[in-house]
């Protein structure tokens, strides 16, 4: 992974979308698996990042409140131990399987009987540090990006769920003490610095996309990533299923995903059925206690901004 792909110019079959928590982009992944010959993979970096930070012998100790998580995926693992689940009987794995070397060998596997294309959807954190783990094969790399008032505001909204926090949303800090998966053990910005290791080592100008955008001018922006992907669109592809019950046929972690829904993470994607138009003006003055979480974005998304596809207004 650290030389420069001499394939470049050809469009490949595998396609990742990088993108930072809260920024649409499970509605995103969603809407693809929608797509003919879509094979879908969910977060499997992500998961890989997790069976980590869970078995390091620092975590809880630096990070106590972590525990509420590790409590919460025990919930789903029960879930699973009882069997029935609208999940299994599909393509999801156990989250034990969810190590970089076992990603990687199964990423390089041929695609699924009658899939044209593999899409990839993942959080950037999930491959902070571990670039040499991604698969050996030709990789479309394209960034999904939010303006960071927006995500640090539904992070808050996230967390102050998973830890159960009850009092005024102004009192709950989104830092060292309600962790964010650890971000103290991450690069500043995962997602800036990957996207600028990918322009110096891969693709020198990769895809990015705006969730504004994507939100306000669905059908063109969909058309402008398919296009410079290399895969269908059309526009029946912007009306979807509202139902979670295709999920059981992305790969993935079962773990994960009965987590998600457990704990309503993934509520509005999983139950969508289209990209709805932004409502309200961006938050110009944020609360403190989700100030330091924006501080650690802003620049990435700032640069990162100005080379996105745009829509023609």
């Amino acid at each position: 992974m650290t030389s420069k792909r001499s394939d470049i110019s050809s469009t490949p079959n595998r396609i990742c979308l990088w993108a930072h928590p809260r920024t649409i982009s499970t509605a995103f992944e969603k809407c693809i698996s929608f797509i003919d010959g879509a094979q879908i993979w969910h977060e499997p970096y992500v998961s890989c990042y997790l069976n980590q930070l869970f078995t390091s012998p620092d975590t809880f100790g630096k990070f106590p409140k972590l525990v509420n998580f590790l409590q919460q995926f025990g919930k789903a693992k029960a879930l699973l131990d009882a069997g029935g689940h609208i999940y299994q009987g599909g393509n999801l794995q156990p989250a034990t399987n969810f190590s970089y070397e076992w990603v990687k060998e199964q990423l390089e596997k041929p695609l699924e009987g009658g899939k044209k294309f593999l899409f990839l959807k993942d959080m950037a954190f999930g491959i902070d540090g571990n670039y040499d783990k991604l698969p050996d094969v030709p990789l479309k790399h394209t960034f999904l990006i939010r303006h960071t008032h927006r995500q640090a505001l539904s992070a808050r909204r996230l967390l102050m769920h998973l830890y159960d926090h009850q009092g005024d949303p102004d009192d709950f800090d989104l830092g060292t003490e309600h962790p964010f998966m650890a971000w103290e053990k991450l690069s500043p910005d995962p997602l800036y610095k990957w996207w600028n290791y990918v322009r110096e080592n891969i693709d020198p100008n990769p895809i990015v996309i705006d969730a504004d955008d994507l939100q306000n001018h669905p059908e063109e922006i969909m058309q402008k990533y398919c296009s410079a992907v290399g895969i269908p669109f059309e526009k029946k592809h912007l009306q979807w299923e509202s139902s979670d019950e295709s999920l059981k046929h992305f790969y993935g972690s079962l773990e994960q995903l009965v987590w998600g829904k457990n704990e309503h993470i993934y509520d509005a994607a999983f139950m969508s059925s289209s990209f709805l138009p932004l409502k309200g003006k961006i938050v110009e003055t944020l609360p403190k206690g989700v100030v330091g979480y924006e501080q650690e974005f802003r620049d990435g998304y700032k640069v990162m901004y100005e080379t996105r596809i745009k829509p023609d207004l």
